[in-house]
């Protein structure tokens, strides 16, 4: 009997040591489809984007003034898809491809994080190397974006909306850099 009651004693006990269910992670995506309204004076063939391994995982990042050289991910929350393949689906989106056209846009995003400052105030940051060819070959064609856009607070929800303004800009930005000189060894004629 006094065995049988120490037994249930430590069961009792030990459930009470047992962790509780983890908290569930939340994936964030850029949002609903990109409206299909760019219109790029260069056809493209095909849109890719690469990323700096600093950004090419899940992990929704985001760094402080008080350590400006750590990189950190918020807790339970994760992209659904790495920031590139998410930026690249988002751009074929809001450009379309043509099957018959020569050139491609190839992007190399450096940055795709939330900055918060010493006072508190956050921003998205993205930051892409793009590079036009023709064919296979390289255009002397190539800029650099860098976009920040303003967070009402900093928290993961609110940087996937800032981010996914920032992805809006960034293709404004290309529509408008391939409408000039860049895009010249593309266009048809």
């Amino acid at each position: 009997m006094n065995r049988l009651l120490l037994l249930l004693s430590l069961c009792v006990l030990g459930a009470c040591a047992l962790p509780g269910a983890a908290p569930s992670v939340t994936q964030h995506d850029l949002g609903g489809p990109f409206p299909a309204d760019l219109k790029s004076a260069v056809p493209l063939r095909a849109i890719h984007v690469q990323a700096q391994p600093t950004v090419a995982g899940v992990a929704m990042l985001y760094r402080e003034a008080a350590q400006p050289t750590r990189r950190a991910s918020y807790a339970y929350n994760r992209w659904a898809a790495t920031p590139a393949s998410m930026v690249e689906a988002a751009l074929v989106r809001k450009f379309g491809l043509e099957g018959t056209a020569r050139c491609r846009l190839q992007l190399s995003l450096a940055e795709f994080i939330i900055d918060i400052d010493a006072a508190g105030k956050a921003r998205a940051l993205l930051s892409a190397d793009a590079s036009l060819y023709r064919d296979n070959t390289l255009l002397q064609a190539q800029r650099s974006f860098d976009i920040s856009v303003p967070l009402a607070e900093t928290s993961p929800g609110n940087g996937a909306l800032a981010l996914r303004s920032a992805v809006e800009r960034l293709a404004g930005d290309s529509a408008a850099w391939m409408a000039g000189d860049a895009g010249r060894g593309c266009r048809p004629g």
